[in-house]
């Protein structure tokens, strides 16, 4: 298998990702390690275990010949390192997609074009990508991408950069002709698509063996997270603040999440119901039906049609939670049965804009 889309993740391998990309994507810094080895310490596993079974595509040798969804030091980790997350995590983290990956093949494709507009002189051709002008033409990208961008080019292997950090933010980089493998791409997923194809090139020049995924055995949809990442940030910033007790609805929802990624469709359909009744004190009435009823959300041709489809689906729930047993094979849930997420992301979108 030679292509990172193809691969599977276990529901261990797929949460340590998001808590890779939790403190990334809400501050633009990526967590110390010794601060998630604890979080996994306090739940009896090994985060370095989970780590080192994450799928890669190469040869374990020079940095590029080698391509995964993170990028770390090896060979160990050491608690005062730093994960990271690559460009490739696009594809299991739509979040990431959202926020880095999407914007960073535009940001690509502005190198190109400075790349192939600079003048032609009998000097070495020094091309740079500068913050405020990456702002300015690109007024779409979010101040958050801009910090990020950086840090993003160093550690995706086929690209060659350096460059300098100002005082005030600023940065500047060093476009170099390794962007020009890129003319063309224009979607993520082509840049990973092509990323693959470069770095399996150099570990074919380094080893004549065939290059094979560095893969362990590993299995899971590749279905990201069903309520947002970055919503679930917001309602952990207002749980510091809020009068409203959010911490069970926010261990709901990472169940959920974990429960979505792995196919289990009892249990999700169980936790969406759990989280509609959870909620409707918020919102001023005392279940869920009030809620698609009688609430004026902001946009209420659009939200009240969400909140009335999860209002229907919780008897989708409730037949999975209690029909009993019977020596006739009855109905039975499956992930296709479930609401799209888009529906109850929209209702805690709104209940976090109440908070």
């Amino acid at each position: 298998m030679d292509m990172l889309s193809d691969v599977t993740l276990t529901q261990d391998q797929h949460s340590l990702l998001g808590a890779i990309a939790h403190p990334w994507l809400d501050t633009g810094e990526w967590p110390l390690w010794a601060n998630v080895q604890h979080r996994y310490d306090l739940r009896g596993q090994d985060a370095d275990i989970i780590l080192n079974s994450m799928p890669r595509v190469g040869i374990e040798g020079p940095f590029g010949a080698s391509y995964g969804f993170v990028s770390h030091p090896r060979p160990r980790v050491g608690p005062g390192d730093r994960v990271r997350l690559t460009v490739a995590a696009s594809l299991v983290l739509p979040q990431v997609k959202m926020m880095a990956g999407d914007p960073f093949v535009q940001a690509l494709r502005h190198m190109i074009d400075l790349y192939t507009d600079r003048p032609i002189t009998n000097e070495l051709p020094t091309v740079h990508l500068r913050s405020t002008e990456l702002a300015s033409t690109h007024p779409s990208f979010k101040p958050w991408f801009v910090q990020v961008l950086p840090d993003l080019l160093s550690h995706e292997p086929a690209i060659s950069t350096s460059g300098v950090n100002f005082p005030d933010g600023r940065w500047e980089r060093d476009v170099t002709r390794s962007v020009m493998k890129y003319i063309g791409v224009d979607t993520v997923e082509r840049y990973i698509e092509k990323t693959i194809e470069i770095v399996t090139a150099n570990a074919a020049e380094i080893t004549p063996a065939p290059v094979e995924m560095i893969e362990p055995q590993v299995s899971l949809p590749g279905r990201g997270p069903y309520v947002g990442l970055a919503l679930l940030s917001d309602l952990e910033k207002a749980a510091q603040t809020s009068t409203w007790g959010l911490h069970k609805l926010i261990a709901l929802c990472r169940e959920l999440n974990e429960n979505y990624a792995t196919g289990n469709p009892y249990a999700s359909a169980a936790l969406i119901r759990a989280i509609l009744d959870h909620i409707p004190p918020v919102f001023g009435h005392r279940d869920f039906k009030q809620v698609a009823a009688q609430h004026p959300f902001p946009i209420q041709r659009t939200d009240k049609a969400h909140a009335q489809r999860l209002a229907a689906f919780k008897d989708i729930a409730h037949d999975g939670l209690h029909r009993p047993i019977s020596d006739a094979a009855g109905p039975t849930i499956g992930m296709d049965d479930l609401e799209p997420p888009a529906r109850l992301n929209a209702i805690l979108h709104e209940l976090a804009r109440l908070l």
